[in-house]
């Protein structure tokens, strides 16, 4: 035999009283109803479901009939996204971000893609057309044809930005985005078996801030680095400033390198690299790299910039972080 619960309902008969609706989580009298963010932000329900599922924001609360309903600040927040959207940003660009980070991007244009090396527009085609197989093996044979340091200098970080670049404009999918970055991933982690760093190598700490989610850039920047005969200790990417301290005590690393190549403005990208010098140890040199180094306004004490892995490289070795030197394994 069933259970009939009786639903809570909007209507009020004469003579019944009905108590206020009682928020699920937290105080929602300023909050508003769904429809109401519906119509003063311009989004569609399914798009806040969606990011909501997604990105994990908005976040919104229930009331006593179970419906969403928005604080202020998120509200604030979304009419920023719409606005963003608007000016040619993608969602998966911009939805995940604070809304210091959404003010800073209002008015960059997403600026239309540069025209591409001819092996790149390939991949760029593959993976648009969904023909992963044929660009995996696109990818080996020029793996093969260029050799490692020029692979990933040339072929796979440009590959790596056009495609980031094409979600951003919306003419590619984040799903998309992921999939090349999965392959690409798989390709380097059966080259990394083939290079490692001497046992006396030294220590560094690689990281991505919270509003830089490369993963692939990190893999590319840590190959890189094992072919210098450097050991990399990477936490990962989107790491707090206190995470990326912690892990730099703990350990002993004897630098610190953050990468800075996504969507993110000049002052977004000095406030987390001040955010993280006043954190590390006084005496850790860091490093930041990634095109963000390009917008800062200014230098910031303490701390070396470098555009691309050459410059990486000169600094690291005027702070004595090189050293030893890479083992590639004869064949039999």
């Amino acid at each position: 035999m069933g259970i009939l619960i009786k639903a809570p309902t909007r209507r009020s008969s004469p003579g019944l009283q009905i108590a206020a609706p009682v928020a699920a989580s937290g105080d929602t009298r300023s909050a508003l109803h769904i429809r109401e963010v519906v119509r003063i932000t311009g989004l569609r329900r399914e798009q806040l479901y969606m990011w909501q599922r997604r990105y994990g924001f908005p976040h919104p609360a229930r009331d006593g009939f179970g419906d969403r309903v928005y604080p202020p600040d998120q509200v604030a927040r979304l009419k920023v996204i719409k606005q963003l959207l608007s000016e040619g940003w993608r969602a998966g660009a911009v939805v995940p971000l604070a809304e210091p980070a959404l003010q800073s991007m209002l008015g960059i244009a997403v600026a239309a893609p540069a025209p591409l090396p001819g092996e790149i527009e390939t991949a760029v085609t593959l993976l648009g057309e969904h023909r992963v197989g044929e660009l995996q093996n696109h990818l080996s044979k020029l793996l093969v044809g260029q050799g490692l340091r020029r692979f990933l200098e040339q072929t796979l970080i440009p590959l790596n930005e056009a495609v980031h670049e094409r979600v951003v404009r919306g003419e590619m999918q984040n799903f998309q985005e992921l999939r090349f970055a999965d392959l690409a991933q798989r390709l380097l982690r059966d080259v990394t078996r083939l290079v490692r760093p001497t046992r006396d190598a030294r220590q560094i700490l690689l990281a991505t801030p919270p509003n830089d989610p490369n993963q692939l850039g990190l893999a590319i920047l840590e190959l890189l680095l094992f072919t210098e005969g450097i050991n990399c200790l990477t936490l990962g990417s989107g790491v707090p400033p206190q995470e990326v301290a912690g892990a730099a005590r703990a350990y002993k690393v004897c630098l610190a390198i953050l990468l800075f190549d996504r969507g993110i403005s000049g002052k977004i990208a000095g406030q987390e690299i001040r955010s993280l010098r006043a954190a590390l140890p006084p005496e850790l040199p860091l490093v930041v790299s990634g095109r963000a180094v390009n917008l800062l306004a200014k230098p910031i004490p303490d701390v070396r910039t470098a555009a691309d892995f050459s410059s990486v490289m000169v600094a690291m070795r005027e702070l004595g972080a090189v050293g030893g030197v890479a083992q590639v394994p004869q064949r039999a």
